[in-house]
């Protein structure tokens, strides 16, 4: 049986992981407010460059599931999840690709207004995206773990979780 410490290692990891992506889409909303500002010139490449580093986060984050993360470690004390980690586990490349998307419309669009209000709407979309498939993760391991801990989510993000 595993014990209290070892399940909080793995569900503080996946909150840390957490973490670590909302402060990277924190930073891409700022960067598409501002990226069509008046006293500038006009330009989507900061988006560009934080939706790259935005994929890379989430293919590794993802690549960490499925090498035998939280997820597995939540199946093997909860068998009866396993069902739903595979579903969780198949929106990671739904979601690539949805990123992959919005970098292809970044570099494609030109920096004007419209775009810039275009871009932010297809932004908030997969944001909204990501926050489900990370409460779904969140929820399976607390079905798994029976652990306690509370969803306090601020104006950027839904998972920051304080033991």
């Amino acid at each position: 049986m595993r014990d209290d410490d070892e399940i909080r290692c793995y569900v503080q990891h996946l909150v840390t992981e957490h973490r670590r992506l909302h402060g990277i889409l924190r930073h891409l909303r700022e960067s598409l407010v501002y990226a069509v500002g008046p006293d500038e010139a006009p330009s989507f490449n900061e988006v560009v460059r934080i939706l790259v580093r935005l994929r890379e986060e989430l293919a590794r984050h993802f690549a960490q599931e499925e090498a035998g993360g939280c997820l597995d470690e939540a199946v093997s004390h909860c068998p009866t999840l396993s069902a739903e980690a595979r579903r969780i586990e198949r929106e990671h490349s739904q979601l690539l690709a949805e990123v992959d998307r919005l970098i292809a419309r970044a570099k494609q669009l030109e920096p004007t207004a419209v775009n810039q209000f275009a871009l932010e709407h297809e932004f908030e979309a997969l944001f909204h995206k990501i926050r489900t498939h990370e409460e779904s993760e969140s929820k399976l391991l607390r079905q798994a773990f029976g652990t306690g801990y509370d969803e306090q989510p601020d104006s950027h993000s839904s998972l920051i979780h304080d033991f």
